[in-house]
């Protein structure tokens, strides 16, 4: 689990993934937020990931990048990454992508 204000409204908000507990790793993540209430709602998910990694950037930004892989690549090492950068927009009150790249595998670490 992750914590960090990535609403804007000076509270923390949880990030939580959700582990398949297999070779498909990370399959799921959701943002709880309070925004300026008291309960927690989920403002944020994707439930359609495998094998993800997620992070949060400076900003704040919500990050998670998928394997890619190319043809010969084996499971546990694909050629690149896709990135994609969340930033919660006020005005919408959701989620939106701010940008997406692509990355070698060299220069993505893997925890």
């Amino acid at each position: 689990m992750l914590f960090g204000d990535l609403t804007g409204e000076g509270k923390d908000d949880a990030v939580v993934t959700v582990d398949s507990g297999g070779a498909a790793g990370i399959i799921a993540v959701y943002v709880f937020s309070a925004l300026s209430g008291k309960d927690l709602n989920v403002v944020y998910r994707n439930q359609r990931l495998y094998r993800a990694m997620v992070r949060l950037n400076p900003g704040p930004a919500l990050v998670y990048s998928l394997s890619q892989w190319k043809q010969g690549d084996e499971l546990c090492c694909p050629s690149e990454y896709r990135e994609t950068e969340l930033r919660w927009s006020a005005k919408s009150k959701r989620f939106g992508v701010a940008k997406r790249r692509t990355l070698p595998a060299t220069l993505v670490a893997v925890r």
